[in-house]
């Protein structure tokens, strides 16, 4: 029973990212603050503990999270509008890298190297789709994980109820 009060909560949590992603978006920019915060604090408290560059190297990861934690919750719309962009770069980049690889696949003799540049061309395309839309990005990604969430929970009640007839 409480497999499916999980798989049910997975759900909701799913219709609420569809439906709300504005306001789902800076629910989850505030617990990343609040975990970043925590884990600035326990850093600082472990790197207090310790000795020489471990310190040093602990210390350091403390403060870039406590700041990390500072900055989602003193200013989330910053956060919300430097993700799509994060994200459409690192996307871009990625199929930069892989028109490389199919490039390099050919000069090795891959028989299916167009395939990778196909692959990676489509990967080029989505970068550059997120950068030129970014207001729309963040409240698309939102929705697509409500819609994973949503197909999670049902897909897992079904296998439940499927498993429990055999």
């Amino acid at each position: 029973m409480k497999e499916i009060l999980w798989d049910i909560l997975m759900i909701g949590i799913g219709v609420v990212l569809v439906i709300y992603p504005g306001q789902a978006m800076d629910i989850v920019i505030t617990v990343i603050g609040v975990l970043l915060l925590v884990a600035g604090i326990v850093g600082v408290i472990m790197g207090l503990k310790s000795e020489g560059a471990y310190r040093a190297y602990t210390m350091g990861g403390a403060a870039v999270s406590i700041v990390g934690g500072i900055i989602c919750l003193v200013q989330p719309g910053l956060i919300e509008h430097i993700l799509p962009i994060v994200m459409g770069v690192l996307i871009l980049l990625t199929g930069v890298f892989n028109i490389g690889n199919a490039f390099s696949a050919k000069k090795a003799g891959a028989s299916r190297w167009v395939v990778s540049l196909i692959l990676a061309l489509i990967t080029v395309a989505l970068g550059v789709v997120i950068l030129v839309n970014l207001d729309s990005t963040a409240n698309l990604l939102t929705r697509i994980t409500g819609l994973v969430f949503i197909y999670n929970g049902l897909s897992t009640i079904i296998m439940r109820l499927l498993l429990n007839r055999a």
